[in-house]
């Protein structure tokens, strides 16, 4: 079997990629207990499968997150996500995730995280499906 080189250097990825820039909270999980350690990073793209995101600090590659993305203009509602537009909605999505790799960015000054969902935490208020379809 032969491989074209366009085939080669397709992008493997099973998910889908939205660009949104956003501000994501996160922990490490062995913080967890200790209720410190909150940090703030920008969202870059996420997915189905994972998102990426720049950060203050480098992270190990299997570094166990918990991590949060509010989305505005989006509700949870009947285990669906609704477009709503309005600035005063927000769905909030509670996911574990996994670090699978990290590097500097080329200024040194932060650190670009790309993180592998592993679960979903769930909140008995938004029981919605795991991500809105589309993301204005």
């Amino acid at each position: 079997m032969t491989t074209s080189m366009n085939d080669f250097f397709k992008e493997r990825r099973s998910h889908e990629r939205l660009h949104k820039e956003a501000v994501i909270s996160y922990c490490l999980f062995e913080e967890l207990p200790l209720l410190t350690g909150r940090r703030q990073g920008k969202l870059c793209d996420f997915s189905g499968g994972g998102v990426r995101f720049l950060a203050a600090e480098s992270l190990d590659k299997g570094t166990q997150l918990i991590l949060e993305l509010t989305f505005k203009g989006w509700r949870a509602a009947d285990r669906n996500w609704l477009w709503t537009g309005s600035n005063n909605d927000e769905g909030i999505l509670k996911a574990l995730g996994a670090v699978m790799w990290c590097s500097s960015t080329p200024d040194k000054k932060q650190f670009e995280l790309g993180v592998r969902f592993t679960g979903r935490l769930h909140d008995e208020n938004q029981e919605a499906e795991w991500l809105p379809k589309q993301i204005n």
